[in-house]
């Protein structure tokens, strides 16, 4: 089991998803006490991560949250990581009174579509210098 350290929570995305790339730049812009660190899943550390969630090697379209070795999927995770990024973001996890199977159909929709709504980018993306130190 990877162990990631207790301060961070690390996001695994699809490295090669115009949409998840645009999350990342969001993360990255409004994490301002740098608790996030990132994995592409297309990266060895990001596939690793991907298979102990349980998810096949090619991946579902779920973002991936790894915190003191829980794991959430979906839109548990984008939730999580609204409220890690603190005020105003974190208002949002009150959509956690909506039932995970309604959240997680919505999530599924964007997911399956991201693609084809948002781009696909021919390379996975690349931190710049001052970001390096965020990527594992």
């Amino acid at each position: 089991m990877i162990k990631v350290m207790k301060q961070y929570a690390v996001v695994v995305f699809d490295g090669e998803c115009s949409f998840c790339n645009g999350w990342i730049d969001f993360l990255l812009r409004f994490d301002r006490k740098e608790v996030f660190r990132f994995a592409a899943r297309q990266s060895e550390t990001g596939a690793a991560f991907a298979s102990q969630s349980g998810l096949p090697p090619g991946g579902t379209g779920s973002i991936i949250v790894v915190e003191d070795q829980r794991i959430r999927l979906r839109s548990d995770a984008v939730l999580r990581m609204l409220t890690l990024l603190g005020l105003p973001f974190s208002v949002l996890g009150i959509f956690r009174l909506v039932p995970a199977a309604l959240r997680d159909f919505v999530y599924d929709v964007i997911a399956r579509n991201r693609k084809r709504w948002f781009g696909k980018t021919i390379q996975c993306r690349v931190p710049a210098p001052s970001e390096l130190h965020r990527f594992i």
